[in-house]
Protein backbone atom coordinates (compact mmCIF):
# COMPACT_ATOMS: atom_id res chain seq x y z
CA UNK A 1 0.00 0.00 0.00
CA UNK A 2 1.16 3.71 -0.88
CA UNK A 3 1.30 6.21 1.60
CA UNK A 4 2.62 9.67 1.83
CA UNK A 5 6.70 8.74 2.00
CA UNK A 6 5.59 7.12 -1.15
CA UNK A 7 4.65 10.77 -3.54
CA UNK A 8 7.80 11.42 -5.63
CA UNK A 9 8.59 14.50 -8.02
CA UNK A 10 10.14 14.03 -10.91
CA UNK A 11 12.04 16.56 -12.62
CA UNK A 12 12.44 16.20 -16.41
CA UNK A 13 13.96 18.54 -18.79
CA UNK A 14 13.37 17.58 -22.45
CA UNK A 15 15.58 17.17 -24.96
CA UNK A 16 18.16 17.81 -22.60
CA UNK A 17 21.10 16.05 -23.66
CA UNK A 18 21.40 17.83 -27.16
CA UNK A 19 20.91 21.55 -25.39
CA UNK A 20 23.65 21.00 -22.78
CA UNK A 21 26.15 19.65 -25.09
CA UNK A 22 25.45 22.56 -27.84
CA UNK A 23 25.62 24.74 -25.33
CA UNK A 24 29.18 23.40 -23.85
CA UNK A 25 30.14 23.86 -27.49
CA UNK A 26 28.67 27.47 -28.03
CA UNK A 27 26.26 25.97 -31.35
CA UNK A 28 23.52 28.73 -31.53
CA UNK A 29 20.07 27.34 -30.82
CA UNK A 30 19.19 27.84 -34.83
CA UNK A 31 21.70 25.33 -35.88
CA UNK A 32 20.51 22.03 -36.81
CA UNK A 33 22.51 19.86 -33.86
CA UNK A 34 22.16 16.05 -32.88
CA UNK A 35 24.12 13.25 -31.00
CA UNK A 36 25.40 9.97 -32.23
CA UNK A 37 25.65 7.33 -30.83
CA UNK A 38 27.18 3.56 -32.45
CA UNK A 39 26.65 4.89 -35.93
CA UNK A 40 22.86 6.24 -35.13
CA UNK A 41 21.73 9.42 -33.67
CA UNK A 42 21.08 9.37 -30.30
CA UNK A 43 19.22 12.85 -29.82
CA UNK A 44 18.41 15.98 -31.82
CA UNK A 45 17.94 19.70 -30.94
CA UNK A 46 15.02 21.21 -32.10
CA UNK A 47 16.70 22.94 -35.50
CA UNK A 48 17.15 19.11 -36.15
CA UNK A 49 14.06 17.66 -35.66
CA UNK A 50 12.12 20.59 -37.93
CA UNK A 51 14.73 18.93 -40.82
CA UNK A 52 13.50 15.44 -39.88
CA UNK A 53 15.91 14.03 -38.10
CA UNK A 54 15.07 11.62 -35.37
CA UNK A 55 16.40 9.71 -32.75
CA UNK A 56 17.64 6.09 -34.17
CA UNK A 57 18.38 7.41 -37.35
CA UNK A 58 21.75 6.02 -39.37
CA UNK A 59 23.51 8.99 -39.78
CA UNK A 60 23.76 8.98 -43.55
CA UNK A 61 19.84 9.37 -43.29
CA UNK A 62 20.19 12.30 -40.99
CA UNK A 63 22.23 14.29 -43.29
CA UNK A 64 20.33 13.03 -46.22
CA UNK A 65 17.49 14.88 -44.33
CA UNK A 66 19.80 17.62 -43.14
CA UNK A 67 22.68 18.37 -45.15
CA UNK A 68 23.95 21.25 -42.73
CA UNK A 69 23.51 19.15 -39.72
CA UNK A 70 26.28 19.12 -36.91
CA UNK A 71 26.90 15.88 -35.37
CA UNK A 72 28.63 15.40 -32.34
CA UNK A 73 29.25 11.73 -30.26
CA UNK A 74 27.16 11.55 -27.34
CA UNK A 75 29.59 11.98 -23.85
CA UNK A 76 27.39 9.91 -21.18
CA UNK A 77 30.76 12.07 -18.81
CA UNK A 78 29.74 15.43 -19.63
CA UNK A 79 26.25 14.88 -19.55
CA UNK A 80 26.37 13.83 -15.95
CA UNK A 81 28.94 16.89 -15.30
CA UNK A 82 26.63 19.15 -16.93
CA UNK A 83 23.35 18.13 -15.21
CA UNK A 84 25.38 18.75 -11.53
CA UNK A 85 24.38 22.07 -11.74
CA UNK A 86 20.73 21.78 -12.69
CA UNK A 87 20.53 19.26 -9.75
CA UNK A 88 22.26 21.51 -7.15
CA UNK A 89 20.16 24.01 -7.52
CA UNK A 90 17.05 21.53 -7.17
CA UNK A 91 18.72 19.96 -4.22
CA UNK A 92 18.90 23.11 -2.92
CA UNK A 93 15.28 23.58 -2.89
CA UNK A 94 14.45 20.11 -1.96
CA UNK A 95 17.59 18.03 -0.61
CA UNK A 96 17.70 14.61 -0.66
CA UNK A 97 17.19 14.16 -4.50
CA UNK A 98 18.34 11.60 -6.98
CA UNK A 99 19.73 11.51 -10.33
CA UNK A 100 18.20 9.18 -12.53
CA UNK A 101 19.86 10.24 -15.59
CA UNK A 102 20.90 13.06 -17.05
CA UNK A 103 18.17 16.04 -17.41
CA UNK A 104 15.99 13.73 -15.12
CA UNK A 105 16.02 13.50 -11.30
CA UNK A 106 13.70 12.37 -8.19
CA UNK A 107 12.94 13.87 -5.13
CA UNK A 108 10.82 12.49 -2.17
CA UNK A 109 7.83 14.47 -1.95
CA UNK A 110 7.14 14.29 2.08
CA UNK A 111 9.54 16.76 3.21
CA UNK A 112 8.84 19.30 0.77
CA UNK A 113 5.11 19.12 1.08
CA UNK A 114 5.34 19.84 4.93
CA UNK A 115 7.52 22.58 4.48
CA UNK A 116 5.76 24.49 1.45
CA UNK A 117 2.55 24.05 2.67
CA UNK A 118 1.43 21.57 -0.06
CA UNK A 119 2.78 19.44 -3.38
CA UNK A 120 1.50 21.85 -5.64
CA UNK A 121 3.48 24.86 -3.36
CA UNK A 122 6.75 22.66 -3.60
CA UNK A 123 6.71 21.89 -7.32
CA UNK A 124 6.30 25.60 -7.75
CA UNK A 125 9.04 26.63 -5.53
CA UNK A 126 11.73 24.50 -7.43
CA UNK A 127 10.58 25.74 -10.58
CA UNK A 128 11.03 29.36 -9.59
CA UNK A 129 14.76 28.38 -8.38
CA UNK A 130 15.47 26.78 -11.37
CA UNK A 131 14.25 29.90 -13.28
CA UNK A 132 16.30 32.31 -11.56
CA UNK A 133 19.13 30.79 -12.23
CA UNK A 134 18.50 30.46 -15.49
CA UNK A 135 17.39 27.06 -16.73
CA UNK A 136 14.50 26.64 -18.18
CA UNK A 137 12.70 23.73 -19.35
CA UNK A 138 11.71 21.60 -16.73
CA UNK A 139 8.46 19.80 -16.36
CA UNK A 140 7.77 18.21 -13.08
CA UNK A 141 5.63 15.11 -12.73
CA UNK A 142 4.01 14.63 -9.01
CA UNK A 143 2.53 10.73 -8.08
CA UNK A 144 2.68 7.43 -6.26
CA UNK A 145 6.31 6.01 -6.98
CA UNK A 146 8.88 7.05 -9.43
CA UNK A 147 7.54 5.34 -12.82
CA UNK A 148 4.54 7.54 -12.61
CA UNK A 149 6.00 10.29 -11.50
CA UNK A 150 8.74 10.38 -14.62
CA UNK A 151 5.64 9.65 -17.06
CA UNK A 152 3.57 12.37 -15.63
CA UNK A 153 6.34 14.87 -15.78
CA UNK A 154 7.20 13.69 -19.64
CA UNK A 155 3.36 14.60 -20.15
CA UNK A 156 3.27 17.94 -18.16
CA UNK A 157 3.08 21.43 -19.66
CA UNK A 158 6.10 23.52 -20.53
CA UNK A 159 7.22 24.66 -17.25
CA UNK A 160 4.48 23.27 -15.46
CA UNK A 161 2.83 20.85 -12.93
CA UNK A 162 1.17 17.64 -13.80
CA UNK A 163 0.13 15.90 -10.44
CA UNK A 164 -1.14 12.48 -10.24
CA UNK A 165 -3.74 11.42 -7.00
CA UNK A 166 -2.90 8.49 -5.40
CA UNK A 167 -6.40 7.14 -6.28
CA UNK A 168 -5.59 7.46 -9.74
CA UNK A 169 -2.15 6.33 -10.19
CA UNK A 170 -3.25 3.04 -12.08
CA UNK A 171 -5.41 4.37 -13.91
CA UNK A 172 -2.98 7.36 -15.23
CA UNK A 173 -0.50 4.83 -15.46
CA UNK A 174 -2.47 2.56 -17.82
CA UNK A 175 -3.95 5.35 -20.09
CA UNK A 176 -0.38 6.19 -21.24
CA UNK A 177 0.43 5.16 -25.07
CA UNK A 178 3.57 2.88 -25.74
CA UNK A 179 5.29 5.19 -28.05
CA UNK A 180 5.57 7.45 -25.05
CA UNK A 181 7.51 5.29 -22.86
CA UNK A 182 11.33 5.64 -22.94
CA UNK A 183 12.52 2.14 -22.80
CA UNK A 184 15.41 0.49 -25.03
CA UNK A 185 13.60 -2.85 -24.38
CA UNK A 186 10.56 -2.05 -26.11
CA UNK A 187 11.39 0.15 -29.05
CA UNK A 188 12.61 -2.46 -31.80
CA UNK A 189 8.81 -4.60 -30.41
CA UNK A 190 6.45 -1.28 -30.99
CA UNK A 191 5.60 -2.23 -34.12
CA UNK A 192 5.27 -5.70 -33.18
CA UNK A 193 2.65 -4.68 -30.51
CA UNK A 194 0.77 -2.34 -32.60
CA UNK A 195 -0.03 -5.24 -35.20
CA UNK A 196 -1.21 -7.22 -31.90
CA UNK A 197 -3.25 -4.20 -30.54
CA UNK A 198 -1.40 -3.18 -27.67
CA UNK A 199 -0.86 0.32 -28.02
CA UNK A 200 -1.25 1.28 -24.06
CA UNK A 201 0.59 0.18 -21.06
CA UNK A 202 -2.79 -1.16 -19.89
CA UNK A 203 -2.92 -3.47 -22.80
CA UNK A 204 0.44 -4.60 -22.12
CA UNK A 205 0.20 -4.97 -18.68
CA UNK A 206 -2.94 -7.54 -19.18
CA UNK A 207 -0.47 -9.50 -20.98
CA UNK A 208 1.48 -12.68 -18.79
CA UNK A 209 5.14 -12.43 -17.70
CA UNK A 210 5.44 -15.34 -18.99
CA UNK A 211 3.99 -13.87 -22.49
CA UNK A 212 6.55 -10.79 -22.37
CA UNK A 213 9.75 -13.06 -21.23
CA UNK A 214 8.82 -15.63 -24.19
CA UNK A 215 8.05 -13.20 -26.58
CA UNK A 216 10.08 -9.91 -26.00
CA UNK A 217 13.11 -11.71 -23.76
CA UNK A 218 14.44 -10.48 -20.21
CA UNK A 219 14.67 -6.76 -20.89
CA UNK A 220 10.53 -6.40 -21.22
CA UNK A 221 10.27 -8.21 -18.44
CA UNK A 222 10.90 -4.76 -16.14
CA UNK A 223 8.53 -2.87 -17.92
CA UNK A 224 5.62 -5.15 -17.71
CA UNK A 225 6.18 -5.08 -13.65
CA UNK A 226 6.18 -1.08 -13.94
CA UNK A 227 3.21 -1.14 -15.97
CA UNK A 228 1.49 -3.71 -13.40
CA UNK A 229 2.55 -1.05 -10.60
CA UNK A 230 5.49 -2.98 -9.44
CA UNK A 231 8.38 -0.55 -9.05
CA UNK A 232 10.51 -1.54 -5.67
CA UNK A 233 12.44 1.60 -6.47
CA UNK A 234 12.96 4.24 -3.56
CA UNK A 235 15.08 7.49 -4.08
CA UNK A 236 18.31 7.11 -3.20
CA UNK A 237 19.98 10.47 -2.54
CA UNK A 238 22.49 11.63 -4.74
CA UNK A 239 25.35 13.21 -2.39
CA UNK A 240 28.19 13.50 -4.41
CA UNK A 241 29.74 14.81 -7.52
CA UNK A 242 29.37 13.03 -10.43
CA UNK A 243 32.93 13.98 -11.54
CA UNK A 244 34.31 11.53 -9.29
CA UNK A 245 34.30 8.49 -11.07
CA UNK A 246 35.98 6.35 -13.37
CA UNK A 247 34.44 4.68 -16.72
CA UNK A 248 36.57 2.66 -18.65
CA UNK A 249 35.11 0.32 -21.67
CA UNK A 250 37.48 -2.77 -23.34
CA UNK A 251 37.97 -3.64 -26.78
CA UNK A 252 38.24 -6.38 -27.12
CA UNK A 253 36.34 -6.97 -23.50
CA UNK A 254 39.10 -8.49 -21.01
CA UNK A 255 38.35 -12.25 -19.40
CA UNK A 256 41.40 -11.89 -16.64
CA UNK A 257 40.95 -10.23 -13.41
CA UNK A 258 44.67 -9.19 -13.24
CA UNK A 259 43.86 -7.39 -16.74
CA UNK A 260 41.26 -5.75 -15.59
CA UNK A 261 42.36 -4.34 -12.48
CA UNK A 262 45.67 -3.05 -13.95
CA UNK A 263 43.87 -1.32 -17.08
CA UNK A 264 42.30 0.49 -14.44
CA UNK A 265 44.95 1.54 -11.72
CA UNK A 266 46.44 4.40 -13.34
CA UNK A 267 42.69 5.76 -13.73
CA UNK A 268 42.01 4.81 -9.75
CA UNK A 269 45.12 6.47 -8.47
CA UNK A 270 44.40 9.65 -10.77
CA UNK A 271 41.07 9.28 -9.11
CA UNK A 272 42.27 9.37 -5.36
CA UNK A 273 44.79 11.60 -6.29
CA UNK A 274 41.89 14.14 -7.26
CA UNK A 275 39.72 13.83 -4.70
CA UNK A 276 43.17 14.37 -2.23
CA UNK A 277 43.63 17.99 -4.05
CA UNK A 278 39.94 18.73 -2.99
CA UNK A 279 40.69 17.60 0.52
CA UNK A 280 38.16 14.91 0.37
CA UNK A 281 38.45 11.08 0.92
CA UNK A 282 35.59 8.67 -0.42
CA UNK A 283 33.68 6.50 2.08
CA UNK A 284 31.73 4.64 0.00
CA UNK A 285 31.79 3.39 -3.57
CA UNK A 286 29.50 1.88 -6.04
CA UNK A 287 31.14 -0.52 -9.12
CA UNK A 288 28.98 -1.35 -12.17
CA UNK A 289 30.36 -4.14 -14.48
CA UNK A 290 28.85 -4.88 -17.81
CA UNK A 291 29.97 -8.20 -19.25
CA UNK A 292 30.12 -8.99 -22.87
CA UNK A 293 26.77 -11.35 -22.92
CA UNK A 294 25.01 -8.06 -21.98
CA UNK A 295 24.84 -9.03 -18.44
CA UNK A 296 25.13 -6.79 -15.39
CA UNK A 297 26.72 -6.48 -11.60
CA UNK A 298 26.20 -3.43 -9.31
CA UNK A 299 27.45 -3.23 -5.92
CA UNK A 300 27.82 -0.55 -3.44
CA UNK A 301 31.15 -0.96 -1.04
CA UNK A 302 31.90 0.97 1.97
CA UNK A 303 34.92 1.24 4.22
CA UNK A 304 35.43 1.19 7.93
CA UNK A 305 37.87 4.37 7.81
CA UNK A 306 38.13 5.11 4.03
CA UNK A 307 39.24 4.38 0.96
CA UNK A 308 42.67 4.59 -0.58
CA UNK A 309 43.72 3.89 -4.46
CA UNK A 310 44.62 0.11 -3.08
CA UNK A 311 41.57 -0.34 -1.55
CA UNK A 312 39.18 0.23 -4.50
CA UNK A 313 41.72 -2.13 -6.33
CA UNK A 314 40.87 -4.91 -4.34
CA UNK A 315 36.77 -4.41 -4.30
CA UNK A 316 37.37 -4.23 -8.02
CA UNK A 317 39.00 -7.63 -7.71
CA UNK A 318 35.76 -9.31 -5.24
CA UNK A 319 33.45 -8.11 -7.60
CA UNK A 320 34.70 -9.21 -10.67
CA UNK A 321 35.36 -12.46 -9.49
CA UNK A 322 32.45 -13.00 -7.45
CA UNK A 323 32.99 -15.29 -4.49
CA UNK A 324 35.88 -17.48 -5.80
CA UNK A 325 39.39 -16.27 -3.62
CA UNK A 326 42.08 -16.53 -5.67
CA UNK A 327 40.54 -16.83 -9.28
CA UNK A 328 41.06 -15.04 -12.39
CA UNK A 329 39.39 -16.53 -15.08
CA UNK A 330 35.56 -15.36 -16.08
CA UNK A 331 32.89 -16.80 -16.71
CA UNK A 332 32.10 -13.74 -19.14
CA UNK A 333 34.72 -11.11 -20.38
CA UNK A 334 33.89 -7.73 -19.21
CA UNK A 335 32.92 -4.86 -21.58
CA UNK A 336 33.08 -2.03 -19.30
CA UNK A 337 33.62 -0.71 -15.99
CA UNK A 338 32.28 2.25 -13.86
CA UNK A 339 33.89 3.06 -10.70
CA UNK A 340 32.14 6.33 -8.81
CA UNK A 341 32.98 7.61 -5.66
CA UNK A 342 29.12 7.36 -4.34
CA UNK A 343 29.76 9.12 -0.67
CA UNK A 344 32.74 11.70 0.07
CA UNK A 345 33.82 12.87 3.38
CA UNK A 346 36.35 16.04 4.51
CA UNK A 347 39.53 14.58 4.88
CA UNK A 348 39.89 16.61 7.93
CA UNK A 349 37.42 14.30 9.51
CA UNK A 350 40.70 11.38 9.37
CA UNK A 351 43.41 13.22 10.35
CA UNK A 352 45.66 11.59 12.76
CA UNK A 353 45.09 12.48 16.03
CA UNK A 354 47.88 13.64 18.60
CA UNK A 355 48.59 9.89 19.35
CA UNK A 356 48.51 8.99 15.81
CA UNK A 357 45.90 5.75 14.50
CA UNK A 358 48.63 3.40 13.59
CA UNK A 359 46.75 0.38 15.48
CA UNK A 360 43.28 0.99 13.52
CA UNK A 361 45.22 1.34 10.47
CA UNK A 362 47.69 -2.36 10.78
CA UNK A 363 43.98 -3.60 11.52
CA UNK A 364 42.54 -2.67 8.44
CA UNK A 365 45.82 -3.78 6.19
CA UNK A 366 46.13 -6.73 7.77
CA UNK A 367 42.48 -8.03 7.45
CA UNK A 368 42.09 -6.76 3.68
CA UNK A 369 45.25 -8.94 3.19
CA UNK A 370 43.64 -11.73 4.89
CA UNK A 371 40.34 -10.83 2.64
CA UNK A 372 42.40 -11.14 -0.73
CA UNK A 373 43.26 -14.78 0.56
CA UNK A 374 39.87 -16.03 1.57
CA UNK A 375 37.88 -14.20 -0.37
CA UNK A 376 35.51 -10.96 0.84
CA UNK A 377 33.37 -12.78 2.82
CA UNK A 378 35.85 -14.84 4.68
CA UNK A 379 36.43 -12.08 7.28
CA UNK A 380 33.40 -11.06 9.03
CA UNK A 381 32.36 -9.20 12.17
CA UNK A 382 28.84 -9.20 13.79
CA UNK A 383 26.46 -7.11 13.83
CA UNK A 384 23.18 -6.09 16.01
CA UNK A 385 20.20 -6.51 13.80
CA UNK A 386 16.46 -6.71 14.43
CA UNK A 387 14.29 -10.00 15.19
CA UNK A 388 12.40 -12.01 17.40
CA UNK A 389 14.84 -14.91 18.60
CA UNK A 390 18.14 -13.66 19.97
CA UNK A 391 19.99 -15.59 17.54
CA UNK A 392 18.38 -14.21 14.60
CA UNK A 393 18.94 -10.48 16.06
CA UNK A 394 22.77 -11.14 15.14
CA UNK A 395 24.30 -11.23 11.49
CA UNK A 396 27.93 -11.59 10.30
CA UNK A 397 28.85 -8.21 8.32
CA UNK A 398 32.49 -8.81 5.50
CA UNK A 399 34.81 -6.71 7.28
CA UNK A 400 34.37 -3.08 5.41
CA UNK A 401 30.65 -3.87 4.30
CA UNK A 402 27.68 -1.54 5.70
CA UNK A 403 24.68 -2.88 6.60
CA UNK A 404 22.27 -3.82 4.42
CA UNK A 405 18.98 -3.22 6.30
CA UNK A 406 19.38 0.36 8.40
CA UNK A 407 15.84 -0.22 9.32
CA UNK A 408 15.91 -3.53 10.84
CA UNK A 409 15.92 -2.61 14.71
CA UNK A 410 13.37 0.18 13.73
CA UNK A 411 10.78 -2.37 13.48
CA UNK A 412 8.16 -3.15 16.47
CA UNK A 413 9.12 -7.12 15.88
CA UNK A 414 5.91 -8.27 18.73
CA UNK A 415 7.41 -10.54 20.62
CA UNK A 416 11.15 -9.64 21.02
CA UNK A 417 12.89 -9.38 24.18
CA UNK A 418 13.12 -6.47 25.76
CA UNK A 419 15.71 -5.37 28.71
CA UNK A 420 18.99 -6.65 29.68
CA UNK A 421 19.94 -9.23 26.89
CA UNK A 422 22.18 -12.33 28.26
CA UNK A 423 25.17 -11.95 28.05
CA UNK A 424 25.58 -15.45 26.11
CA UNK A 425 23.60 -16.45 23.60
CA UNK A 426 24.34 -20.36 22.43
CA UNK A 427 24.85 -20.63 18.42
CA UNK A 428 23.01 -23.97 18.77
CA UNK A 429 20.47 -24.35 21.63
CA UNK A 430 20.85 -26.94 23.55
CA UNK A 431 18.04 -29.87 24.84
CA UNK A 432 16.78 -28.94 28.43
CA UNK A 433 14.19 -30.62 30.41
CA UNK A 434 11.79 -28.19 32.96
CA UNK A 435 10.12 -30.01 35.68
CA UNK A 436 6.78 -28.94 37.19
CA UNK A 437 5.95 -29.35 40.83
CA UNK A 438 4.33 -32.27 40.18
CA UNK A 439 7.33 -33.99 38.74
CA UNK A 440 5.94 -33.79 34.84
CA UNK A 441 7.58 -32.02 31.83
CA UNK A 442 6.28 -28.46 32.39
CA UNK A 443 3.92 -27.78 29.44
CA UNK A 444 1.78 -24.76 28.43
CA UNK A 445 -1.62 -24.62 27.42
CA UNK A 446 -3.70 -23.45 24.03
CA UNK A 447 -3.83 -19.95 25.32
CA UNK A 448 -0.50 -19.71 26.62
CA UNK A 449 -0.89 -20.35 30.24
CA UNK A 450 1.56 -22.95 32.50
CA UNK A 451 -0.46 -26.27 33.49
CA UNK A 452 1.76 -25.85 36.48
CA UNK A 453 4.05 -24.10 38.52
CA UNK A 454 8.06 -24.70 37.48
CA UNK A 455 9.91 -26.37 39.97
CA UNK A 456 13.32 -27.87 38.62
CA UNK A 457 15.63 -27.88 35.41
CA UNK A 458 17.33 -30.97 34.35
CA UNK A 459 20.59 -30.00 32.63
CA UNK A 460 23.30 -32.60 31.65
CA UNK A 461 22.14 -35.64 33.92
CA UNK A 462 21.41 -33.51 37.12
CA UNK A 463 18.21 -32.09 38.43
CA UNK A 464 18.68 -28.07 39.78
CA UNK A 465 15.66 -26.80 41.49
CA UNK A 466 14.54 -23.52 40.78
CA UNK A 467 14.74 -20.51 42.89
CA UNK A 468 12.97 -18.40 41.00
CA UNK A 469 11.50 -18.13 37.11
CA UNK A 470 9.43 -15.90 35.28
CA UNK A 471 6.95 -16.32 31.93
CA UNK A 472 5.74 -17.59 29.97
CA UNK A 473 5.91 -14.85 26.86
CA UNK A 474 4.75 -15.94 24.17
CA UNK A 475 6.63 -15.31 20.78
CA UNK A 476 4.32 -16.52 17.44
CA UNK A 477 5.25 -15.46 14.31
CA UNK A 478 4.39 -16.02 10.68
CA UNK A 479 1.03 -17.69 11.04
CA UNK A 480 -0.35 -16.97 7.79
CA UNK A 481 2.45 -19.32 6.55
CA UNK A 482 1.68 -22.97 7.70
CA UNK A 483 5.47 -24.04 6.39
CA UNK A 484 7.13 -20.97 8.04
CA UNK A 485 4.50 -20.69 11.50
CA UNK A 486 6.28 -20.64 14.44
CA UNK A 487 5.19 -20.48 18.17
CA UNK A 488 7.16 -20.17 21.11
CA UNK A 489 7.23 -19.97 24.61
CA UNK A 490 9.98 -17.96 26.44
CA UNK A 491 11.08 -18.05 30.39
CA UNK A 492 13.51 -16.31 32.11
CA UNK A 493 14.76 -19.18 35.15
CA UNK A 494 17.23 -19.18 38.08
CA UNK A 495 18.70 -22.68 39.09
CA UNK A 496 20.18 -23.14 42.44
CA UNK A 497 23.52 -22.23 41.69
CA UNK A 498 22.41 -18.84 40.97
CA UNK A 499 22.74 -19.33 37.15
CA UNK A 500 19.78 -17.82 35.15
CA UNK A 501 18.81 -18.93 31.96
CA UNK A 502 16.75 -17.98 28.87
CA UNK A 503 14.62 -21.12 28.05
CA UNK A 504 12.33 -21.90 24.87
CA UNK A 505 9.54 -24.50 24.98
CA UNK A 506 8.37 -24.84 21.08
CA UNK A 507 6.22 -27.91 19.91
CA UNK A 508 6.97 -29.36 23.34
CA UNK A 509 10.14 -29.64 23.42
CA UNK A 510 12.56 -27.25 25.72
CA UNK A 511 15.75 -25.81 24.89
CA UNK A 512 18.17 -23.04 26.42
CA UNK A 513 18.85 -20.25 24.76
CA UNK A 514 21.10 -18.12 26.17
CA UNK A 515 22.58 -17.68 29.70
CA UNK A 516 22.87 -14.72 32.15
CA UNK A 517 26.49 -14.45 33.52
Amino acid sequence: MMTAASRIFAVWFDGWAPRAAAAAHGIPADTPFALTQRGQIFMSGDAAAYWGVRAGQRIREAQAACPSLVLLPYDIDADYRAFERTFAVIDAVVPGGQVLKPGLCALRGRGATRYYGGEQQAAEAVLTELREAGLSGARIGIAEGIFPAEMAARRAEYEGVLNVPADRTARFVASIPLRDVPDEALAAQRPLLQRLGVHTMGDYARLTEDQVRDRFGTGAVRLHRLANGDDPRLVDPTTVSTRHEVRKAFEPPLDRVEQIAFTLRADIDALASQLAQDDKVMVSIRISLCGEDGGESERSWSHPRFFRAHDVVDRLRWQVQGEQPGGAALTSAIASVCIRAEAVDDRSNYDEGLWGDGVDARIDRSLTRVQSMVGHAGVCTLEAVGGRMLRERQRFVPWGERRTDERADDRPWPGAQTGLPPTLVFEKPFGVAVLDVEGNVAAVSERGALRAPLSALRLNGRVLPLRGWAGPWGVESRWWDPRAHRRVQRFQAIDAEGTAWLLTLESGRWTAEARYD
